[in-house]
């Protein structure tokens, strides 16, 4: 699996900025409508078969309403809330044998627009 190949040309496919972290982890810079912005990880574990498609929404000492983000996790089928590591994220995990390019486009915009949506949300600004 080459996905920071393919996440390098989605990037530029869609105007958006392209770093590299290592062999198995890469950032797209996202934009999206009203001149904001989203960042997006992707990650491949190819042990686990697996790519994990991830944003930050805001920091988890946030004013949070899980009970809500547990509801809305049923309206995204692509997409989930998180907390990881200090933040509230949106994170999308799926198997490395079901790898499409097309379905790779769609997971990232979803994450991407979702993460921005609650990120506005809840902080009132664009910060991830």
């Amino acid at each position: 699996m080459h996905l920071n190949e393919f996440m390098k040309s989605y990037a530029e496919e869609i105007k958006g900025n392209y770093s590299e972290y290592d062999d198995e982890r890469s950032v797209i810079i996202v934009p999206l409508k009203d001149d904001r912005f989203q960042a997006v990880i992707a990650e491949v574990a190819e042990k686990e078969q697996r790519i994990n498609i991830s944003s930050k929404v805001c920091d988890s000492e946030e004013n949070l309403d899980i009970k809500e983000l547990l509801m809305e996790n049923h309206k995204y089928p692509y997409c989930k809330f998180t907390l990881a590591n200090g933040f509230l994220k949106v994170e999308s995990v799926f198997n490395t044998k079901i790898f499409n390019e097309e379905l790779l486009k769609k997971v990232i915009l979803d994450v991407a627009n979702l993460a921005d949506e609650w990120e506005f949300k809840i902080t009132g600004k664009d910060i991830f």
